[in-house]
């Protein structure tokens, strides 16, 4: 017996290790299967979308205070005449509806299923105007304005906008409006202004297809005294 042992159990020895390779390959391979599905998950797909980019309404100069909801006066809020761009913005996205581009033969704009203002409320909080102006808008479309994001998070606010579903309106204010664009990717389409002008009566369109942005800016001839 011990004669015989000898030789089998060399044999069953030399099979392990002529197997050895097989299995050690067989393991890797199932290793390499989750790296491989991680290497072949696409890109950013940069997908067709429409982002408009409004001021707020108007501020509060030397003698046009502002006023809170409540009309109690407040240098944070818009004046009479901010309170009165923000109630009208609606017309804007009624087609052919008065004070609508569509009524003055510009293309109409579309309809914003996503609103963004900036955060007036926590430790970064700027001022109320944003949201108070986006706020009439978004109830006549039955939508939130989403407040997440506050002054000097723009690249934040940049990449939430390119997801949302849109078309998105961001309502902002003006000196951060351009890195805005910048942070869209949209600064070098034709047309795009360095800075906001001093006007509190436009609408800037960015619509982006097949990857490729275009620019333009409509003014909304909404108040007396609209350029």
């Amino acid at each position: 017996m011990t004669q015989e042992s000898g030789p089998n159990r060399r044999a069953v020895l030399l099979g392990l290790a002529l197997a050895a390779p097989v299995v050690a390959a067989g393991c890797g391979g199932g290793h390499d299967e989750p790296s491989a599905s991680k290497s072949s998950a696409p890109p950013d797909s940069g997908r067709d979308t429409t982002i408009l980019i409004i001021r707020h309404g108007e501020k509060p100069r030397s003698g046009d205070p502002g006023f809170d909801e409540s009309g109690k006066q407040d240098k944070k809020s818009l004046t009479k005449r901010g309170w009165e761009r923000s109630h009208a913005l609606p017309r804007l996205f009624v087609p052919n509806g008065s004070g609508s581009p569509a009524s003055s033969g510009a293309a109409p704009l579309p309809r914003p299923a996503t609103i963004y203002a900036a955060a007036d409320q926590g430790p970064h909080a700027g001022a109320h105007r944003m949201r108070q102006t986006a706020t009439p808008l978004a109830e006549a479309l039955h939508l939130r304005v989403d407040t997440e994001f506050a002054e000097g998070k723009e690249k934040a606010l940049a990449a939430a906008a390119l997801a949302a579903t849109a078309p998105v309106l961001i309502c902002w204010e003006h000196s951060k409006i351009p890195p805005i664009v910048e942070a869209l990717g949209a600064s070098q389409a034709d047309g795009v202004p360095e800075e906001w002008p001093d006007r509190f009566d436009l609408v800037w369109v960015f619509t982006r297809r097949a990857g490729a942005w275009t620019f333009r800016s409509v003014p909304q001839h909404l108040l007396a005294g609209d350029a």
